[in-house]
């Protein structure tokens, strides 16, 4: 089968690899669309997990299954299905510990185990949900990006008539602003820097940073010079400490993006506001919650797909994900007719 696959940092090509089996628990799909994620990107430039090269990338996705392990129950071939790339193992003390989502062994698509740019991949059924036929495949595609978002949000512990800031105007800022919207907050506003993006964050209120000297005042501007009850940082680049003096007192601060390297963090207003930082990474098992807004939200998640490109013109997805923040936000790669 054809397979996108990294040879070397930097070095992506459409190779000619087996097409895999399904182990007894698994199922065989027939990959319909496979969205690019930025960290697929990063892994390309900087392999940061360390996985075995070559390898076949990434791991959003979605398709038709058309092949079943012996031990498979409750799918049969032909159904449509959405996957999500976490595989935990189930015996790490992660995993007995609750907190498989962390787990120490995990399988993962594009770092461990085939990805879903390809023509087929396999996932552990129970990773695997059926789509109603409804639902598009490129808008089932992002799946896992709506598991992750989730847990985001749920890290935020908002009530109802709390005040969120999402800090990124990337997929997954622009997502968090459409899944905010079910949760009768009394406000909601983006930040980020591109207008074509911000237009796509439904109905929060946005803010573009570009060229605000100040950002800490631009951000509390937005908000009439009060302070968010939480932030999620939704992207890598912002500055923390800038971030941190917009919360209010006993205020949470989510990393959803890594941020790299060494962070200055201003632990005294930590200590004298009781902020909380927390972390969401993965999601807590969130698929049941994610296919059930797919089913409901589908329609209005799908301008959020703005470029369908065959799987052979891999170089421009890849391109388009990277540079065309002015034009794309979601790009997916497809198998002829079947993304719709």
């Amino acid at each position: 089968m054809k397979a996108v696959t990294l040879q070397a940092l930097n070095h992506v090509v459409l190779a000619d690899v087996p097409r895999p089996s399904p182990a007894p628990n698994q199922l065989l799909v027939r990959m319909a669309a496979a969205t690019v994620c930025t960290s697929d990107l990063q892994d390309m430039a900087h392999n940061p997990f360390g996985a075995a090269l070559p390898l076949t990338m990434r791991h959003e996705g979605a398709g038709t299954v058309v092949a079943l392990g012996d031990a498979v129950t409750g799918f049969v071939l032909g159904d449509r299905v959405a996957t999500h790339p976490v595989h935990p193992c189930g015996h790490c003390d992660a995993c007995t510990g609750g907190a498989a989502h962390l787990c120490i062994e995990m399988g993962h698509f594009g770092l461990n185990m085939p990805g879903t740019f390809a023509e087929y991949y396999v996932v552990r059924q129970d990773r695997a949900r059926r789509l109603p036929d409804p639902v598009p495949f490129d808008v089932a595609a992002l799946f896992e990006p709506l598991c992750v978002c989730l847990q985001a949000l749920a890290q935020a512990r908002l009530r109802p008539g709390d005040h969120l800031l999402i800090l990124g105007d990337g997929p997954f800022g622009l997502i968090m602003a459409r899944l905010a919207e079910d949760m009768a907050l009394s406000d909601v506003v983006v930040a980020g820097h591109r207008d074509f993006r911000l237009a796509h964050a439904g109905t929060a209120r946005t803010v573009n940073t570009t060229g605000r000297a100040d950002l800490a005042q631009t951000l509390l501007a937005a908000h009439g010079g009060v302070g968010y009850d939480a932030i999620i940082l939704a992207t890598a680049r912002a500055p923390v400490n800038a971030v941190l003096s917009c919360l209010r007192r006993k205020g949470r601060l989510v990393f959803f993006s890594a941020v790299p390297g060494d962070t200055p963090v201003d632990l005294f207003s930590v200590h004298v506001k009781e902020l909380e930082l927390i972390g969401a990474c993965n999601d807590e098992d969130r698929l049941d919650d994610a296919l059930a807004y797919l089913v409901a939200h589908g329609d209005a998640l799908a301008n959020l797909v703005t470029h369908h490109l065959p799987l052979d013109a891999y170089q421009d997805a890849l391109d388009l994900a990277a540079h065309g923040h002015d034009r794309a936000i979601k790009v997916a790669m497809t198998l002829g007719h079947d993304a719709r």
